[in-house]
């Protein structure tokens, strides 16, 4: 039901401007989505970009202004969940990348999602390496199926924020239920062409999902803190994530060329180690073996018998069915975005015949069945993954490949030394991702926009605008993440609609 009113606006809108537009390619991408808030399309000059009007009167001349053009580097805080500071704007223009290229890009990926893969496992509440496996699966069948090629898909912390709000609940034991049901779901928006829904979500309710999400993980740290309370440590567990977050933020400002937020898990935990701090570690607070690497830490199937129990009982499926909704919408647009990042940054697109949005719809739905099969908690595309294979030489379908082996011998062949990060450092880690999450610059010019000069029937739509916003970050952090984003789709439709309408009278 959570679904209808986003199928019939769809529905509503087919003859309007929301399908895609192609425009010439003079400037590095010059692809026009109907939507160009959710799909910043990177221009060099604001004439280059199609004006959005879904509502025809809805967005006059202010959103035409060259202070309202969304460009990529505008928005790069969206959906930033890898710390990655560098020019996501700029066109890459490169010939097809070697295999060595492609291998060497992988690894610098898998570098990038290491500590947030095992910091995702910690909010779920699961074995520490079911983040990493779960990102070895969708690097893998992602490329195999046929994904956008130069994405990047793995574990993402937007798809475990519902997730761990039902497994702290209910217990770990539904988690393969809701993934099963969310990657079926997936998979029925990609053979029925439904993928062209994102393109309801505007920038502003894109805005308040980003804000809501990121203070839910920041709060979901608090945890941690209060374990380290209880055993006499908060000084120190403070300390440590402080300065793991204080070298993620600022090592970019000094050098690109390793993951500042390895670098800042691997400073915190090595001089806690050195100062011998009463500090909590992956492998104190694992089951014993957890950490001891080799062929006993290959993922093993889920017991098939407790999952046709729960799928068969309306009551469990009633139970995981609000989870698994928000984590497919939250990964479909998280996906779809990840290809048109690429389409940006490399300036073209895939030119084979078949749908590139909905192979890669079907692509992760695999993925995500494969992984929850598996006992993990599957993914989606990354954006900022994705950016940082582009930029250092990748772009093919190997690059994914390698990136998931290099995930994979992490746990295989370094698993000791995974098992000896301190806690506190992940949360450092954890912190730095909700920080960059919250859509600060989006909401402090929407809040501008609603102060700024302009006559009475731009004021009233900058209202509307900004009401969407609130509305939707209020939602998703203290409601539903899904729900927040149709609720703020929904209102924000509506009453530019409403206006639109008494104002023609």
């Amino acid at each position: 039901m959570v679904m209808l009113p986003l199928l019939l606006l769809l529905s509503s809108s087919s003859s309007s401007a929301w399908a895609f537009s192609v425009a010439p390619r003079r400037s590095p991408v010059a692809i026009s989505s109907g939507d160009s808030r959710l799909f910043p399309v990177v221009a060099k000059e604001p004439s280059q970009l199609f004006s959005f009007d879904p509502f025809k009167k809805s967005y006059p001349s202010h959103r035409n202004n060259p202070s309202y053009s969304t460009t990529w580097e505008k928005n790069k805080s969206a959906l930033q969940l890898s710390g990655s500071s560098s020019n996501e704007s700029s066109t890459i223009t490169t010939t097809p990348p070697t295999r060595i290229q492609e291998a060497l890009a992988g690894l610098t990926v898998a570098f990038s999602l290491l500590s947030k893969a095992i910091a995702c496992s910690a909010i779920v509440g699961v074995n520490p390496l079911v983040g990493l496996w779960s990102s070895v699966i969708m690097g893998i069948t992602a490329p195999l199926i046929g994904s956008r090629a130069g994405v990047i898909s793995g574990t993402a912390a937007v798809v475990i924020v519902p997730l761990s709000a039902l497994t702290v609940t209910h217990g770990v034991e539904y988690m393969p239920l809701c993934i099963i049901l969310s990657a079926i779901l997936q998979g029925l928006f990609g053979v029925f062409n439904l993928a062209k829904t994102a393109n309801l979500v505007s920038e502003e309710v894109l805005s308040g999902f980003l804000n809501g999400l990121g203070f839910i993980l920041l709060f979901s740290q608090a945890k941690v803190f209060k374990a380290a309370k209880a055993a006499g440590a908060l000084v120190p567990a403070v300390g440590m994530a402080s300065l793991c977050f204080s070298i993620v933020q600022l090592l970019p400002l000094v050098t690109k060329a390793v993951p500042s937020s390895l670098v800042g898990l691997v400073v915190a935990t090595g001089l806690g180690m050195m100062l011998k701090l009463p500090l909590a570690t992956l492998e104190s607070t694992a089951p014993a073996g957890t950490f001891s690497g080799g062929l006993s830490s290959l993922p093993s199937l889920i017991d098939f018998g407790q999952l046709r129990s729960m799928a068969t009982s309306s009551s469990a499926v009633k139970l995981v069915m609000p989870a698994a909704i928000s984590i497919m919408i939250i990964a479909l647009v998280e996906t779809l975005l990840a290809g048109k990042v690429v389409d940006d940054m490399t300036g073209k697109t895939d030119d084979s015949d078949y749908d590139v949005p909905k192979r890669s719809v079907l692509a992760m739905s695999t993925g995500n069945l494969v992984s929850a099969f598996l006992g993990g908690f599957g993914g989606c595309g990354l954006i900022p993954q994705t950016v940082l294979n582009l930029k250092s030489g990748g772009g093919g379908p190997f690059s994914s490949i390698s990136y998931a082996l290099a995930m994979a011998s992490f746990v295989l062949f370094f698993a000791p030394l995974v098992g000896r990060i301190s806690e506190a450092a992940l949360a450092g880690i954890m912190i730095t991702v909700a920080y960059d999450t919250v859509a600060w610059s989006s909401s402090f010019k929407s809040i501008k926009a609603v102060m700024g000069k302009g006559g009475d029937d731009t004021r009233v739509q900058r209202l509307i605008d900004f009401f969407a916003l609130g509305l939707s970050s209020y939602i998703c952090y203290f409601g539903n993440l899904a729900v927040g984003i149709i609720g703020g789709v929904v209102a924000q439709r509506g009453l530019h609609s409403i206006f639109n309408r008494f104002s023609k009278d």
